[in-house]
């Protein structure tokens, strides 16, 4: 796999107040998790052992895997760098 997007600090706030630091691109909301992710190029088979959420319509090799997840019910705030 080879990375498509630059990557960047998050600081994730839990309501419990722990703040995690997750080193991703982005992150999306997909049923009731915020998902942060990546964009990669990969190559045939290279997706096996990772968490795919999107591919892009244009090339089915580019995919967004998952780094992390969190419920939303369980994060009060998220901030960038």
């Amino acid at each position: 796999m080879r990375l498509v997007t630059d990557i960047s600090p998050w600081k994730v706030t839990l309501k419990d107040g722990t703040v995690v630091e997750v080193w991703a691109a982005g992150y999306q909301e997909l049923d009731g998790i915020y998902s942060f992710g990546v964009l990669v190029d990969a190559e045939d088979g290279d997706d096996s052992d990772v968490l795919v959420t999107n591919r892009t319509p244009s090339n089915p090799d580019r995919l967004v895997i998952a780094l992390a997840h969190f419920p939303v019910s369980a994060v009060a705030e998220i901030r960038s760098g």
